[in-house]
């Protein structure tokens, strides 16, 4: 029997991962879960002397220019021809 499989080593991170989150009362959102991640990583950096990394830059967000109608066409709809 193998002592630490790649599934257990996964497991129990996740195990974990969500003990911590439970402990911090985190919600059940990416971006709650995202931020357990960071505080784990800093915490464990913190512990074992490694450099933090720097900040990432967020920067805004360009709003795409929705096309208004899914053929790129302007928004003017030819009548049906009416069947005689």
């Amino acid at each position: 029997m193998r002592i630490l499989t790649l599934r257990r080593i996964i497991g129990i991170t996740a195990i974990g991962v969500a003990y911590v989150h439970g402990k911090r009362g985190g919600d059940a959102t990416f971006a709650s879960i995202s931020d357990t991640l960071r505080y784990l990583y800093s915490s464990a950096c913190e512990r074992l002397g490694i450099e933090r990394r720097g900040e990432r830059a967020v920067h805004g967000r360009v709003a795409t220019s929705r096309i208004p109608s899914p053929n790129g066409l302007a928004n003017e709809r030819t009548p049906r021809p009416q069947g005689t």
